[in-house]
């Protein structure tokens, strides 16, 4: 029996409501205990957590592999992800589908990696264009339902990222956008299954969505992003009278795509506004010719930063998610952000009370959206844990299901990971 056992850090668990200096004992991957003053054995590894922050890994509500699978989940350890779910869209520039040579081929290269994987496949409008990947995934009217079933027979966690040019310019194009919403959210209410859904740039698009969902359950991607140019107060006034969607938000001052058939690329790229972004000093050079270029494509959108950082202050907003792109960057953005956040606050229960009301937004609150049992840390529950270093601003280490993925900032090689299945 493996045993290890991290003292002297200050846990936040909002998911369990335990906060304050707790050992926690892990047995095989499962929390033990969690309790102060735990002893440890000569057979148990110990961590000494001083001086830092002990929380539940971080769950990603969207990472988009575009380097690969294997790649992205290597890289995510450091940002504190221990979780992410992997949308379907291009990967070294062709859909992902293709890459892995079926999705099952996909689905099975999500088990046995650094972190764990939860999945989430889009079904489309039959006329979608404009994307590589997602104008695959396109369905009649008269087989959503059928196409659900077969999703649940794969174990896929989630329904999205379905993206639908309501109201506004998307990656994607359609012209029965509405129609095919309403009966989508007809048939995943049927299959108590979670559905994901991106809609058209402003309030526009929006207001159709939550017009279309009439009280039946849906999250909304990245509002923070999505409402970029109008008004975000008006965007949460609209939710909080609309408590039957979920919704999260970027932590970044950039957006971006790896298609550069995306509408939303071009746009930008029209404007001269598109950059490639170095992963190691964050150096953002313009990008010349996009036919030529390599994805990802970043670009910055207006208002974006100060709606992403209204979305993790508010109540209203449920989740925060990266939105990466298979680089690392975006990840990096995030957790950088995080740190800057909560450490811009001088009193100290001020700064905590901001940092747990932040991991609630990365832990037990996309748990619950996902419907996974992961994000807490009492005992019972999956040891997917990270520590934090606020005054080094820096994830220390982190444990996957009891093996340790990251050491004092040194990734192990360990691959604990496992995919996580939809259960019903």
């Amino acid at each position: 029996m493996k045993k290890t056992l991290i003292q002297n850090g200050y846990l936040v668990d909002p998911g369990s409501a335990r906060e304050g200096l707790f050992d926690l004992l892990i047995e095989d991957g499962i929390v033990k205990s969690v309790s102060k003053g735990l002893q440890t054995d000569p057979y148990c590894e110990t961590v000494d957590a001083a001086g830092r922050f002990v929380v539940p890994g971080f769950i990603d509500l969207q990472v988009n592999p575009g380097r690969t699978i294997e790649y992205i989940a290597d890289i995510l350890p450091s940002c504190g992800i221990t979780t992410p779910l992997i949308m379907p869209c291009n990967v070294n520039g062709i859909p992902i589908m293709e890459y892995y040579g079926s999705l099952k081929g996909m689905l099975d290269a999500c088990d046995g990696q650094t972190v764990n994987i939860a999945t989430a496949v889009s079904i489309e409008p039959p006329d979608t264009g404009g994307h590589e990947t997602y104008a695959k995934l396109g369905v009649p009217l008269n087989e959503i339902g059928k196409r659900i079933e077969e999703f649940i027979d794969l174990g896929i966690t989630a329904i999205g990222e379905v993206v639908l040019p309501l109201g506004g310019t998307a990656h994607v194009t359609s012209e029965m956008s509405g129609e095919f919403l309403d009966k989508l959210l007809d048939e995943t209410d049927k299959y108590d299954i979670p559905i994901l859904l991106h809609t058209g740039a402003g309030m526009k698009g929006i207001r159709q969505a939550v017009e279309i969902c009439a009280g039946r359950r849906m999250h909304l991607c990245h509002v923070g992003s999505t409402c970029a140019g109008d008004s975000i107060a008006k965007a949460i006034a609209l939710l909080e009278d609309n408590p039957n969607i979920t919704t999260d938000t970027h932590l970044s001052e950039v957006a971006g795509s790896t298609s550069r058939s995306s509408k939303l690329v071009i746009e930008y790229f029209e404007k001269g506004e598109v950059v490639k972004i170095n992963p190691e000093t964050f150096e953002a050079t313009p990008i010349k010719d996009l036919a030529s270029a390599e994805p990802p494509f970043y670009y910055n959108k207006v208002n974006l930063f100060e709606n992403n950082v209204t979305c993790a202050l508010s109540d209203r907003v449920e989740a925060i998610e990266c939105d990466e792109l298979g680089d690392g960057i975006r990840a990096r953005i995030m957790l950088k952000n995080l740190f800057k956040l909560v450490n811009s606050v001088a009193l100290e229960h001020a700064r905590i009370k901001l940092l747990r009301r932040l991991i609630a937004k990365l832990t037990v609150n996309p748990a619950r959206i996902l419907k996974i049992r992961r994000g807490t840390l009492g005992e019972g529950d999956p040891a997917d844990i990270v520590i934090l270093d606020l005054k080094e601003e820096r994830v220390k280490t982190v444990l996957v299901n009891g093996e340790k993925v990251l050491d004092e900032g040194v990734p192990t090689g360990k691959k604990p990971g496992r995919r996580i299945l939809y259960k019903g």
